[in-house]
């Protein structure tokens, strides 16, 4: 009896051959030559025709699903299901203001009206045009009407009207033909027929759970061929519009991305007061340029929002609510990190912090930090509970990479194998840093290096250091708080001691010296302070305070209030202790017990500067504190007069305790591609 047919497998190859063997064991075809005959062309057509179902099946099969489908609008029609309309190219937006000169100083008003333009700087050799959304209104003062942090947007405002046929549209759908709609500035009118012209303003249904038979609403989705379409509703779900309507949409056709950056804007026609004065005399000022510009929702991010935000039910409870829903309604960002108040450092209970890092700048403008809070949080977060946008903080790690090489196994030069080194490292941190809740793990940084050409480079050691950056108040006393969000190592010589770039200040004598901050390693093995766990019971007079430990000299002196050890003072830090106990005797009283806080996981920071002999001078000798577990520096009271780096930073490098670092909260981990001290690396030739 022959074989039965294998079916298994479904490429092409493997089912001609299993056709040809089906038909070898059959007493009907055995003398035939199935290679050689015109049967190889009938078995070739048998098993393209099964591959071809195969292949459509398994498609069919893929598509049906949200996590296997590929086309878009399969993808989009599961969205569909999970209420998620996928967002729309996100025109980006410039906050300005807008000053018109009059010729006379009689009060009068003037109007900008909804698509007033403005032409941006060229960027890329583009200029671009923005408009105004809403009709505003200034009133003059003396001779000037201003307007004060305007909102303009990048692109073409676009109106099309259509008139509804229930016959042959009985599902009241009109799509909108243009490709690059901003759908947030989609807006929808509709008039009962032609000839009433009284029209009514639709809103857009956000959720259906506020929507009546009566409402005057539409929905949007998007259709198989990539256009958005809107649908009115069936007089059960929103209210149905009537036979002959003519209903007036308006939008923005937006360049996107393209935009970003702009910054500099010229008016590009007059207006007209409610005095009837042409105003032709404009001075535009920049306030934040342009930015949130987005492209489209890709497929990828559409099976990941689709799913999160019916997750949430469209309210911002959870974290994941907060991010998903953000991350929809404001694409242009590359990362976002989501914690509340009660994991904040200092606690703040009722509130929800969130950081968001742009895909164009690091940071967020202030006017915009507050559109978002208004426009896109407060609508659907919980009514008590406060948000706040912080902006990220950027830890920079720089890499010093010494690396043994075989030099007579490779063909590159020093310079191509340290650029090549180079590069290894910012792929790494493509991959793996520059965003929140981000881990650099310096044993996958030197296994990547590795890899790189295994057969010449031996190994790498790397010292792993990290860099804050902040701008100084010129000419007031400062303190500044900088957390590096990491432990750090104590340093004890020069090479180790945390460094800073250098600023200009005035000395006791009133001298301007140009100082860097640097670690004060005179107090690295004393008694820092003295905490009290107990305070113990029944002390009228002064206890004994003995420290016991491997140092010498260290002092202390309890303060007794109420019977109780309220703190001890160390009056001698001591030197030489890496352990110390403390033992409270005497005094009458007892039950008090109190720890010692050594000066090596604490340490003192002060500013110096070198004379003309090359001698460090200390210009002030207390200028503030590190905190070397949790990564704490504060400078205190800092009056920095001027600045000579370009860029108006100062930056503080210390080198990293942990070889694995772990970003929290609004810490983003990066390596600076444009700092030339990021990536130092040193080639060693193995003999």
């Amino acid at each position: 009896m022959a074989d039965r047919l294998r079916i298994t497998e479904l490429d092409f190859d493997t089912i001609k051959t299993n056709l040809k063997s089906f038909l070898n064991q059959q007493n009907t075809f055995t003398d035939y030559d199935f290679d050689g005959s015109g049967l190889s062309i009938l078995l070739d057509i048998l098993a393209y025709n099964t591959h071809y179902n195969a292949y459509y099946l398994n498609m069919v099969a893929n598509e049906a699903f949200l996590d296997t489908a590929l086309l878009r609008d399969s993808v989009v029609s599961h969205a569909k299901v999970l209420n998620y309309v996928p967002y729309s190219t996100q025109a980006p937006v410039a906050i300005i203001n807008f000053e018109g000169t009059s010729s006379s100083e009689t009060i009068g008003r003037l109007t900008l009206p909804a698509g007033y333009s403005f032409l941006s700087n060229q960027i890329d050799g583009k200029s671009y045009n923005f408009v105004v959304l809403e009709d505003t209104v200034a009133t003059k003062a003396n001779s000037t009407y201003l307007f004060e942090n305007l909102a303009i947007y990048e692109g073409q405002f676009v109106t099309y009207t259509f008139g509804h046929n229930a016959s042959s549209n009985p599902k009241q759908i009109f799509t909108l033909p243009d490709n690059n709609i901003d759908t947030t500035t989609l807006k929808v009118s509709v008039q009962q027929s032609s000839s009433n012209t009284t029209s009514v303003v639709y809103d857009k249904v956000t959720d259906v759970i506020d929507v009546t038979s009566t409402s005057e609403v539409y929905f949007l989705q998007e259709d198989r061929n990539g256009q958005y379409q809107i649908y009115f509703g069936n007089d059960a779900v929103g209210k149905s519009i009537p036979d002959g309507a003519v209903v007036t949409t308006s939008y923005l056709v937006s360049n996107a991305s393209a935009a970003n950056k702009a910054n500099n804007f010229i008016a590009t026609s007059s207006v007209t007061d409610s005095l009837g004065e042409s105003i032709t005399s404009f001075t535009v000022t920049p306030i934040s340029a342009a930015a949130a510009g987005a492209e489209r929702e890709t497929v990828d991010n559409i099976k990941y929002s689709a799913a999160a935000q019916y997750t949430s039910q469209n309210r911002l409870v959870t974290q994941n609510d907060y991010e998903s829903y953000i991350t929809n309604r404001y694409p242009n960002i590359d990362s976002i990190s989501v914690w509340g108040g009660e994991e904040n450092n200092p606690p703040v209970y009722g509130k929800v912090f969130i950081s968001l890092k742009p895909s164009e700048n690091y940071f967020i403008s202030e006017t915009e930090k507050q559109r978002i809070i208004d426009d896109i949080v407060k609508p659907k977060s919980i009514l008590t509970i406060d948000s706040e946008i912080i902006d990220p903080a950027f830890t920079y790690i720089l890499v010093e990479a010494n690396v043994e090489y075989y030099s007579d196994k490779t063909n590159l030069s020093e310079v191509q194998l340290k650029n090549a080194i180079r590069n290894v490292i910012l792929s790494y941190n493509s991959a793996n840093l520059n965003k929140f809740d981000s881990v650099f793990i310096q044993s996958k940084l030197q296994e990547q290096i590795g890899n790189y050409d295994t057969s010449a480079i031996i190994g790498s050691e790397l010292v792993v250091f990290l860099q804050k950056r902040f701008e100084p108040q010129l000419g007031t006393p400062t303190t500044y708080t900088i957390d590096f969000d990491a432990p750090l190592y104590r340093g004890g010589v020069v090479a180790d001691k945390l460094t800073s770039t250098q600023f200009n200040v005035f000395d006791s004598t009133g001298t301007l010296r140009t100082v860097e901050l640097e670690e004060d390693d005179t107090t690295f093995s004393g008694i820092r302070e003295i905490q009290v766990i107990n305070p113990g019971v029944g002390y009228t007079e002064q206890p004994t305070i003995t420290i016991s430990g491997d140092g010498l000299g260290a002092r202390a002196e309890a303060v007794i209030v109420n019977g109780k050890i309220e703190s001890i003072n160390v009056t001698n830090r001591g030197t030489g202790y890496t352990k110390a106990t403390i033992t409270i005797s005497g005094g009458n009283g007892y039950g008090a017990v109190a720890v010692a806080v050594l000066d090596t996981r604490y340490g003192n920071l002060r500013t110096v500067y070198y004379n003309s002999l090359a001698e460090k001078q200390v210009v002030n000798s207390n200028a503030g504190t590190i905190d070397y577990n949790t990564g704490t520096v504060i400078i205190n009271d800092l009056n920095v007069i001027s600045n000579p780096a370009t860029d108006s930073l100062i930056r503080i490098t210390v080198e990293s305790e942990k070889s694995i670092l772990t970003a929290t909260r609004n810490t983003i981990f990066s390596i600076d591609s444009n700092d030339s001290s990021a990536i130092v690396t040193e080639l060693t030739p193995f003999e």
